[in-house]
């Protein structure tokens, strides 16, 4: 994906406003700070901003499958019901994704499932 001029400019705002949390009102770390410290910090809020987009994006989409899928038992083909919401994390190349999943519960087996939905992501 090739990032428009507008997302440019606004990562270019983001990060004017993320240095003036990280080094103060000036945003200018201080004299002598190595390069490697200011490298640490921007990968640091880079993978950390990266994951935060990616679990937003999959929860959303985990969240426009609800009521989507089958609800029989992946066990038994028996019908059961929405349970509960389970956290799924996923190690992406810049750290943990996390979102919530619909669980199901079969009384007749009594095993937990995930409704067969499209898998997220895909």
């Amino acid at each position: 994906m090739a990032i428009s001029r507008k997302l440019q400019e606004r990562i270019k705002d983001v990060a004017t406003e993320l240095r003036q949390e990280v080094y103060g009102s000036s945003g200018i770390p201080q004299w002598g700070t190595k390069f490697t410290e200011i490298e640490d910090v921007g990968v640091e809020i880079g993978d950390a901003l990266a994951c935060e987009l990616i679990s937003q994006s999959v929860q959303g989409q985990a969240s426009q499958a609800e009521g989507v899928g089958r609800q029989e038992c992946t066990v038994c083909g028996r019908s059961g019901e929405r349970d509960e919401v389970e956290p799924r994390i996923v190690r992406t190349r810049r750290g943990d994704a996390q979102w919530l999943e619909s669980k199901g519960y079969c009384k007749h087996c009594r095993k937990a499932f995930f409704p067969a939905v499209p898998s997220v992501g895909d």
